[in-house]
Formats: C-alpha cells, structure tokens, sequence
C-alpha cells in the first residue's frame, strides 16, 4: 500500500489489562490492520504508537472515530496521516549498544554524535537495572542506526570511542545484514 493509504496511532495513559485488545478490536472492527507496532509500561502509565494500514475508507472511519477509542480505554489518542517520505541518501543498517554506570547525558552525548555525522537513529530502546552483585544502577542502550554509505566507519568508531573514555561508556557498533 502507498503511503497514502496507512495512519498512525498514538495512545498514552494509564495502564491496564486489556488495552491492547480494545485497541485491536477497534482498528479490525474498522477494517483496518496493524502493520507496525511499538509500545511500553513506564511507571504505571502505557505508551503505544502504531502503523495503521487500509482502504482510504476504512483510515478515515478509524480516525473519524479516535473520540470512541478515547472513551472506551481512557487514553489520550492521536492520529495522523505519515509525513511525506523525504528522498535520502543511502544508509547501512548498524546496531549500536551501550552500557554504563547510570549517569545523566549518556542519551544526549550519544544522539549528538551520531546527529552531527548525519546518522539517523531508526529504533532506540534504553532500560536501566540495578547490577546483580553490587546493587549498581546500569543503563544499556541498543539502537538501530542508518548510517549513510559515504560516511568513514572508522571516523564513527573514533568518535565513539571518545566517548567511551569521556564517559566511560561500553560501546559496540555492529553492522546488521539486510
């Protein structure tokens, strides 16, 4: 399907069972369907966003009818029309990891870097948990990175590195294969 014919979701609010079940059922009941789909538990409060695909009948009921879903699971619900796709140059899928003691920035001084060297974050998880022995907050962040084909890798892992010692942060980048 065109872009033309798929619609994001997002919800947020308080979590309970059975809201992915009445977020489902609503969407099939409008006949459109679930293609991609991200969602957490942060201290109580549930975060949802999806990729919502159908006939251009089927997109408008569901988001002519986002006040129903609000109601029905007490989330705060938006919907959208994607953005039109911008041209970009091509990229190689990486993965990148990190992990350290918790500190504040680790985040922002990664994102930066790879910002200033044109590399796009695509996916970006981060959890923080308390080391087995030593009760020690850890932070870990995985992340899937297109990197553009005319970048120096090596000027990547060099910048990276710095970070590593300035932060003393464990950092791996990994290419992923298609």
């Amino acid at each position: 399907m065109e872009s033309s014919d798929k619609l994001i979701l997002t919800a947020v609010g308080p979590d309970r069972v059975g809201l992915v079940e009445k977020i489902s059922e609503f969407i099939s009941q409008r006949e459109g369907n679930i293609d991609d789909s991200k969602m957490a538990v942060f201290c109580g409060e549930f975060a949802l966003i999806l990729l919502i695909s159908g006939s251009p009948a089927s997109l408008l009921r569901i988001a002519g009818s986002a006040s129903e879903l609000e109601a029905l699971t007490q989330l705060a619900i938006t919907v959208k029309k994607p953005s039109s796709a911008l041209r970009r140059e091509p990229c190689r899928p990486y993965r990148l990891t990190a992990s350290c003691m918790d500190h504040p920035g680790v985040v922002y001084r990664v994102s930066h870097a790879l910002s200033q060297m044109a590399i796009n974050i695509e996916a970006m998880e981060t959890t923080t948990y308390l080391a087995p022995v030593s009760g020690t907050p850890i932070f870990r962040m995985e992340a899937s990175l297109s990197v553009p084909v005319e970048l120096n890798i090596n000027h990547l892992k060099s910048r990276l590195a710095e970070i590593e010692r300035e932060e003393n942060i464990d950092i791996e980048l990994s290419p992923l294969n298609p």
